[in-house]
């Protein structure tokens, strides 16, 4: 029987494949925008006075650049890499003169007269101490560096993993904002799908319109975490789109008999004021269509605009002839509006008629 300990592991073959690893982790070749990289490697040739600079990334089969001044070349075959010879080590390493260096002196880089003679290069280290690449300079005759170009080309080495580190972290930020969008939106659609088959089964005309403000509610909360994620930012909303879809949502819901008349401004708001705005406009409706039309045709208008002062005015009006009587189950939406006009720290004043209308003014 084979004894998996007589089975030789090569730690060569190990380390390399725990490299390659953390090369995928960096999606190092989905990188769009190069230009931090090429300004880096720009500035490494001129600092250290060589015609070529490369920020090269090493792979199995393939040396390839993230970035390159004065080089054509976009890649060569591994064996002709001269990076991977030194990513290993700690430091700058200097081939004064490739042509008389065992580890260069027959890749055909290096032969001729405009290949490459000269080579210096940083190798781009992770955290965890992993290599990926090597930020390099050539040149096309033997050379050298000074004690102070050194040290730029290591500083220059450690900007390129900082660019790397950044990218990884934002990538892996949205993929994090994916998921937790995803769950959420499952979430409330399983508590909506749950609310509207209750409010079919119940017998209580009450228990099914609490259980009907309850689905709208929800469609809002839903509404808000989509246009946070569509706009890239988990602390604001754009008012505009997002306003919109809680409109669509409550057309869908309305008697053929009402209109709904909608005017916003190009408006930026955080997370939690968004919300509440989305609320009031959500109450507001739900009670006008319920008492403020008696079974007539109407009109229920919402206006969202910018005014001096950086303030934004809410206007929220219909054109019924108004809401008569507040019974007891009408008094929680009445109560939840004026819960959102205190989150906004904000100033309600009610309307003069035709109709009932409130005003409210979000200050800076």
């Amino acid at each position: 029987m084979l004894d998996m300990n007589d089975i030789a592991v090569d730690p060569e073959t190990v380390a390399n494949r725990h490299r390659l690893a953390a090369l995928r982790s960096f999606a190092i070749d989905g990188v769009d925008d190069r230009k931090p990289f090429d300004d880096i490697a720009r500035m490494a040739a001129t600092l250290t006075g060589q015609p070529i600079a490369i920020v090269s990334v090493v792979e199995s089969e393939r040396q390839w650049f993230l970035a390159r001044h004065g080089l054509e070349l976009a890649e060569t075959p591994i064996e002709q890499s001269i990076c991977r010879h030194i990513i290993h080590l700690d430091s700058v390493s200097v081939i004064e003169d490739t042509r008389t260096d065992p580890r260069t002196r027959e890749n055909p880089l290096c032969l001729g007269d405009q290949g490459i003679q000269f080579y210096a290069g940083a190798p781009l280290v992770t955290d965890t101490g992993q290599r990926l690449g090597a930020l390099a300079v050539l040149g096309h005759a033997p050379s050298s560096l000074t004690g102070f170009q050194t040290e730029l080309l290591e500083m220059l080495a450690r900007q390129v993993m900082a660019q790397l580190n950044l990218r990884r972290a934002l990538r892996r930020s949205e993929m994090m904002r994916r998921e937790v969008d995803h769950r959420v939106k499952n979430s409330l659609q399983s508590v909506a799908a749950m609310t509207r088959i209750q409010a079919r089964a119940v017998t209580s005309d009450e228990a099914r319109e609490a259980l009907e403000n309850v689905s709208r509610r929800i469609n809002t909360v839903a509404a808000l975490n989509q246009q946070m994620y569509r706009s890239g930012s988990d602390r604001e909303a754009l008012m505009q789109p997002f306003m919109s879809s809680i409109f669509d949502l409550m057309r869908d819901g309305l008697p053929d008999r009402i209109t709904l008349s909608v005017d916003v401004d190009e408006i930026t708001l955080d997370s939690r004021k968004a919300g509440a705005v989305a609320v009031i406009v959500n109450e507001f409706v739900t009670n006008s269509v319920k008492h403020a039309f008696n079974e007539e045709a109407g009109t229920v208008t919402v206006s969202l605009k910018n005014r001096p002062g950086n303030e934004i005015e809410l206007i929220c009006r219909d054109d019924g002839p108004g809401l008569g009587e507040v019974l007891p189950s009408d008094r929680l939406g009445l109560a939840i509006i004026d819960s959102a006009i205190d989150q906004l720290n904000a100033v309600k004043t009610d309307m003069e008629g035709p109709g009932h209308g409130i005003r409210v003014i979000l200050r800076p």
